[in-house]
């Protein structure tokens, strides 16, 4: 993680020289604007090193995020920033709990969360490359386990730092993107709260989202 935040401003460094050593002398530019809806597919998965706790059959953290974007475009390279309502489920199994052999426990979680997204990145063509951070702050949790049913919010940290980078594509006034997550989850605070030790499992996500421009050119 330590490394992440030097790669991104090297990143931001080169692609916003690229234009000035492209063209070598003078240097000339446009500014455009885009803002819309946007709505992302999110596919989670964990690793995690352990006998007491596995993924379920479902294997993966899943849920949806909406909300919208603005981005701001600067000859070939552009600035994004998402506002998104998210909500996430996702399921554990622990194996042989509390210390009693085949019983292995279903635990299930739901988390709401407002994401906040910044990207930075380089357009060619109708394609975008981008990368950047995403800030993820807790609404609500809740956890099912041992049929019991509790909302854990306090039990959590409020605000958590994840890394994105992303390949689009702008086809009018529709916008697609997917993007490559990886960070820290909610649910490696959970398997700590639940079997007393702590677990930092690396989550990596796939999202897929679709936006659309509502600003007229």
């Amino acid at each position: 993680m330590k490394n992440k935040p030097k790669s991104f401003a090297v990143f931001v460094l080169f692609i916003s020289l690229f234009p000035v050593l492209a063209q070598g002398q003078t240097y000339s530019y446009s500014t455009d604007y885009q803002a819309g809806a946007k709505i992302k597919l999110v596919s989670a998965r964990m690793n995690i090193s352990s006998e007491l706790v596995s993924t379920s059959d479902a294997s993966s953290e899943v849920g949806y995020q909406f909300g919208g974007f603005f981005r701001v475009n600067i000859n070939k390279v552009f600035v994004e920033a998402d506002l998104l309502y998210s909500k996430i489920k996702t399921q554990l199994v622990f194996n042989d709990f509390d210390g009693i052999v085949g019983f292995d426990p279903l635990a299930e979680f739901e988390f709401n969360t407002i994401e906040i997204p910044l990207s930075i990145g380089y357009r060619i063509g109708n394609l975008r490359l981008f990368m950047g951070p995403s800030i993820s702050n807790l609404v609500s949790g809740q956890r099912s386990f041992l049929n019991e049913i509790e909302k854990v919010t306090d039990e959590y940290n409020r605000t958590n730092l994840m890394w994105h980078w992303g390949i689009g594509g702008d086809f009018q006034r529709i916008f697609i993107d997917i993007n490559y997550e990886s960070g820290l989850s909610k649910t490696g605070e959970s398997l700590t709260n639940l079997i007393g030790r702590e677990f930092i499992p690396r989550q990596r996500q796939w999202v897929f989202s679709v936006a659309l421009n509502l600003l007229r050119d």
